[in-house]
């Protein structure tokens, strides 16, 4: 999620004293940024950046915060950050499930290492669909990406490789790759494997890729299996933690 669409989970947002807002944005700020500590000024931009109305001195605030029994933030030095019951309360109150706004979080963070406009629009769209539970689009749009990547890598730093692989294969000896599109010729569970015989990706990796192929076709045709947020999870992590983080 954005900090727009927290801001607009709180009724009345715009009539809450600005201590209050101050407090909120640094909460949606660390969970959108996928951060524990914030500065004032950091907080005044978000202010700015939501066409907000920024209070005259947002770092007057801060030290109030920190005060009393129960503080709601902690000081670390020039930043600060949620005291532990602090946080636990927000993230009760405005966080569903911890575990799919880390996810999500973790796809947002991919996007500045991505340099293939193709491959920032799969992952944009893939956080989105994640975001509005559309679990099945987002497992598809996550696949696409992973291939995409691995297109890429092999065209850029595994080329011969892939190419000796082909010819290793009887089927495929009249396809010699030399551009993104020529992997169309190849199937999706061949291509997989080829990536084994030319010892581009381990055997785990294979194994890894078979099986979220085989669960990326359940989730792309019509059918009653239902596709929990969990699964969901499972399909992004994998692939991003044991392939799209290794070759971006």
């Amino acid at each position: 999620m954005m900090v727009n669409e927290f801001i607009d989970k709180v009724d009345g947002f715009d009539l809450l004293k600005q201590i209050e807002q101050v407090k909120l944005l640094a909460y949606f700020y660390t969970i959108t940024h996928g951060k524990n500590d914030f500065s004032p000024s950091e907080i005044r931009d978000c202010f700015i950046l939501e066409n907000l109305k920024t209070p005259t001195n947002v770092a007057q605030y801060f030290p109030k915060l920190t005060e009393g029994k129960n503080p709601i933030f902690v000081k670390k030095g020039n930043n600060y950050s949620f005291h532990r019951s602090s946080k636990k309360e927000l993230d009760e109150l405005f966080l569903v499930n911890k575990h799919s706004q880390q996810t999500s979080t973790t796809l947002r963070n991919l996007l500045p290492k991505l340099t293939s406009k193709e491959q920032i629009s799969f992952l944009d769209e893939a956080v989105s669909c994640f975001e509005i539970k559309c679990y099945r689009a987002s497992i598809i749009m996550t696949w696409l990406l992973t291939i995409d990547a691995i297109y890429e890598m092999i065209l850029t730093r595994y080329l011969a490789e892939f190419n000796t692989a082909i010819q290793a294969n009887g089927q495929y000896k009249k396809v010699i790759i030399t551009k993104k599109e020529d992997f169309n010729d190849l199937k999706e569970a061949d291509f997989i494997t080829l990536l084994r015989v030319g010892k581009i990706f381990s055997g785990d990796i294979r194994k890894i890729l078979l099986e979220k192929l085989d669960f990326r076709n359940t989730a792309a045709h019509p059918n009653t299996i239902v596709i929990k947020e969990t699964k969901a999870i499972s399909f992004i992590e994998d692939l991003i933690e044991n392939v799209i983080t290794k070759i971006v």
